[in-house]
């Protein structure tokens, strides 16, 4: 019986093993995922257009709620740049079925009456949905911006689950794409004509 009692204390006193499961908010643009704090060179005073808003979720072997467990009803989403005024033509992804007040270039809201919008599966366990797209306008030569992503109205809950529950307080808000302007390079036949005029400058001096 001690021995009974024993191994009830010590599978009592074992740490319980839970389903890990993360979600990030990032941007995609050009074909690069904006995780962590991306960089990303761009022309100046170009526009980055078509950038998507994307949701992921990684799990440890579990369901996928964006996935088989029925998806996203809501999410709210601030768009933030370093200078004001840098988004453009700002769209929520249209698999859902209404949006809310305020969905313009710098916010994404959106909402079910009743059943979620599923992502899809990019790779085993991950699943990504997407919550929008914005054009992104870049900086002048020589500058940068930085953009980054934010819960609409973090006191309450924005992105609530087909399943039930909120998820808010899971995703990772700290992804940023910072867009850098580069000077443009003259093409060699650029320099091969520069190196020409000099040429010609110089001779006539000489004549002189």
């Amino acid at each position: 019986m001690r021995k009974l009692i024993s191994l009830m204390l010590l599978v009592a006193a074992m740490p319980s093993v839970q389903a890990e499961i993360s979600y990030d908010v990032f941007f995609r643009a050009n074909g690069v995922d904006a995780i962590g704090n991306t960089v990303l060179e761009v022309a100046p005073d170009s526009i980055v257009r078509g950038v998507e808003v994307v949701l992921r979720e990684v799990t440890d072997g579990e369901v996928n709620q964006l996935g088989d467990g029925g998806g996203l009803r809501t999410y709210a989403i601030e768009l933030n740049p370093s200078d004001p005024n840098l988004f453009e033509n700002g769209a929520r992804n249209p698999n859902f079925q209404l949006s809310a007040t305020g969905n313009d270039g710098d916010t994404f809201t959106a909402f079910n009456f009743a059943g979620g919008t599923a992502g899809q599966t990019v790779a085993p366990n991950t699943v990504e949905l997407s919550l929008g797209t914005v054009d992104l306008v870049g900086p002048t030569v020589g500058q940068q911006i930085t953009f980054s992503l934010a819960d609409f109205d973090p006191a309450n809950p924005n992105f609530d689950l087909a399943s039930g529950g909120s998820i808010d307080s899971l995703i990772n808000f700290g992804n940023t794409l910072t867009l850098s302007s580069v000077t443009a390079i003259p093409e060699p036949s650029s320099f091969a004509l520069i190196g020409t005029l000099g040429s010609v400058i110089l001779m006539r001096r000489r004549r002189r």
